[in-house]
Formats: C-alpha cells, sequence, structure tokens
C-alpha cells in the first residue's frame, strides 16, 4: 500500500508555482478556495478533493500523478522524446 506524503506532494505544487511565477493568490482563487486553505495544502498540511487536484494539475500544468507520487508519467517520456526527435 502506497503512503501519502501531503509534504511532498505539496513541495511539488509549490515548487511549480514558483517556476511559472504565479503567486499563491492567483492560485488559491483561479482553485476558488481561502488562502488558508491553500496554503495548508502547501505546507502538507491537508490533502485536497479531486476536483482541486484536478484544477491544480491544470493551472500548474502538471500531471495529477506527478502531483501525487512525483512520477513522470509514460505518456511525457514519449511525448518529451517524439517532440526532441524532432529538433534540428
Amino acid at each position: 500500500m502506497m503512503k501519502i506524503d501531503l509534504l511532498a506532494i505539496g513541495q511539488r505544487i509549490q515548487n511549480q508555482r514558483l517556476a511559472l511565477g504565479f503567486t499563491q493568490q492567483f492560485v488559491y482563487e483561479k482553485l476558488d478556495i481561502s488562502q488558508n486553505h491553500y496554503s495548508r495544502i502547501e505546507n502538507g498540511h491537508v490533502g485536497m478533493s479531486f476536483e482541486i487536484l484536478l484544477q491544480l494539475s491544470d493551472i500548474l500544468n502538471l500531471t495529477t500523478d506527478y502531483i501525487l507520487t512525483g512520477n513522470i508519467s509514460l505518456a511525457e517520456n514519449i511525448e518529451f522524446i517524439n517532440n526532441y526527435k524532432e529538433l534540428s
């Protein structure tokens, strides 16, 4: 059975948010949740609903698999390899 690491999930969310240059306010307003709730997600104190997970995936341009486990999906690897092959 896989253990859910809320701290690691929050760290991945925060890292991507910062990489994209988004503020917490930008994200929690898009999610239509309170600042406190979003902050608690990023700090690994609480989990999130499937709805919020899907919205975060879209906002942060991450797969749900990556958010939850840190694993990059096979589909992304294949897409990257195909795009790489097309470079001149």
